[in-house]
């Protein structure tokens, strides 16, 4: 069989590299999966560049995935052959908050190899079952970028306050978590506005349901102009980082949260915690999320027929075309790379 791997001591896309390998063995509690499709986070972008850390040795990147069980180790009963199944992120988070020392999930070094090849061996409990109405392409979108937009619109469970129908909710950007976030809380009955730096993405946006888009490169105070047509936010995803907290404290509404993931772009200075303060807001950070709450998710998506937006499919053999692409910022929606028929 064939998988790609990143390369040990790898700082860019030329360490991303094809290889022929023996079809692994499960062995005992272990499923091997017929890889059909996986997508891409921006998190595989800087674990191949190395901002996450020079990988010691050789790895399978990426987390997210969807295929079908073609054999079982000894001890497992909770699965059978031919069964739809997509991975989960991490391993060993259950349900509640994180445990300490989980780091970055599936597909991140060499002691937790990801699914960029034909054939994967998992633990039994680093599956989930797949939504029968979606496709392999849409449901390899989900494990992380979905699952993180899931806890920064409910938190952890058990969920204290989840989003809810006539909250309103400010997305920041059109990347994966964004829109996952702004379809999830369309679906609670959400009044839902959105960031983004390009103009060509404000109809797509207000195609989904989006209310107000306002362009943050030609509003600098964008915070400020999108708390103006909303009346200030009950909840604000920040996939973006710090650099972006002064602006979301500034669209809060008196009470409202902050999600923050990512991590992308910090800030240069302190934020504007004076403000943040006055307006009993708060800053929650987000980590993906439990394979429980991974359940509730997909009930979720289910029950409101929610579908994953796909940007680009890409053939197995174009893994580095499409890392090129979800580096770009062009895509509207996930960067997905078929791999079976």
């Amino acid at each position: 069989m064939e998988r790609w791997i990143v390369k040990a001591g790898a700082s860019s896309l030329e360490s991303l590299v094809i290889e022929e390998t023996p079809t692994p063995l499960p062995g005992p509690g272990q499923v091997r999966i017929a890889m059909k499709a996986v997508s891409l986070n921006a998190r595989d972008q800087l674990l191949l560049s190395g901002q996450y850390g020079i990988a010691a040795a050789d790895f399978v990147p990426i987390a997210d995935g969807a295929g079908v069980v073609e054999a079982l180790g000894p001890g497992v009963d909770a699965w059978s052959v031919g069964d739809r199944v997509t991975t989960l992120y991490f391993d060993g988070w259950t349900d509640g908050p994180p445990r300490p020392g989980m780091g970055w999930g599936l597909g991140s070094s060499a002691g937790d190899n990801g699914v960029l090849a034909q054939s994967v061996v998992l633990d039994a409990t680093r599956v989930a079952r797949m939504p029968p109405a979606l496709t392999f392409e849409e449901a390899a979108t989900l494990p992380c970028a979905a699952l993180t937009a899931w806890s920064a619109l409910n938190g952890n469970r058990p969920y204290l306050r989840p989003v809810a129908k006539d909250d309103r909710v400010l997305v920041t950007g059109t990347g994966s978590v964004a829109l996952f976030a702004a379809l999830f809380a369309l679906a609670a009955g959400a009044t839902v506005a959105a960031t983004t730096g390009q103009d060509d993405k404000r109809d797509r946006l207000r195609s989904l349901g989006v209310r107000e888009v306002v362009n943050y490169r030609t509003q600098p105070a964008w915070g400020r102009v999108a708390a103006e047509h909303a009346g200030g936010f009950d909840r604000v995803v920040n996939a973006a980082g710090t650099a972006a907290l002064d602006q979301c404290i500034a669209a809060l509404a008196p009470g409202g949260e902050i999600a923050l993931m990512g991590l992308y772009e910090h800030a240069q200075a302190t934020p504007d915690f004076i403000t943040l303060m006055m307006k009993s807001g708060s800053i929650r950070g987000t980590s993906v999320g439990s394979a429980h709450a991974y359940r509730d998710m997909l009930d979720f998506i289910e029950a409101r027929g929610i579908k994953p937006p796909i940007g680009r499919t890409f053939a197995f053999d174009q893994a580095r075309e499409a890392y090129r692409e979800a580096a770009s910022g062009r895509t509207f929606g996930k960067v997905v790379i078929r791999i079976g028929a």
